[in-house]
Order: structure tokens, then C-alpha cells, then sequence
């Protein structure tokens, strides 16, 4: 990270894809951080809701 509020979204994209085996052409890089920066920017709402450690999860409903 470079600092303690922005990670380093470079690296994840090319660590994560070096992770799991899947290249990425050159000219698709800029594009897959920026889409990775904007699926962090949609859910950080959702990660900023604290949930109560008592819930607990419904049963799966099947017909």
C-alpha cells in the first residue's frame, strides 16, 4: 500500500492474477485495475455496515 488509506491496486491485480495463473495482456492492465478500483469504490458501503456478532444466518430455504 502506499499509504494506510489507498491500497496498492496495481499489485493486487498482478499478484492475484499471478496467484491463480491467469495472464493479462498488457494493453488490458490499466482496464482490469480500474474495474478492480471501482468494484472497491461500489462496496465499500457494504463493508462499512457493522453487523451484531450474535446473527445468524437463516436455514437455505428448498421447495
Amino acid at each position: 500500500m502506499t499509504d494506510d488509506s489507498k491500497p496498492d491496486i496495481a499489485r493486487w491485480v498482478d499478484e492475484g492474477a499471478r496467484a491463480i495463473g491467469l495472464p493479462i495482456a498488457p494493453q488490458y492492465r490499466a482496464n482490469v485495475i480500474l474495474n478492480v478500483e471501482r468494484s472497491l469504490a461500489i462496496v465499500q458501503p457494504l463493508l462499512a455496515v457493522e453487523l451484531d456478532d450474535e446473527l445468524t444466518s437463516l436455514p437455505v430455504y428448498r421447495p
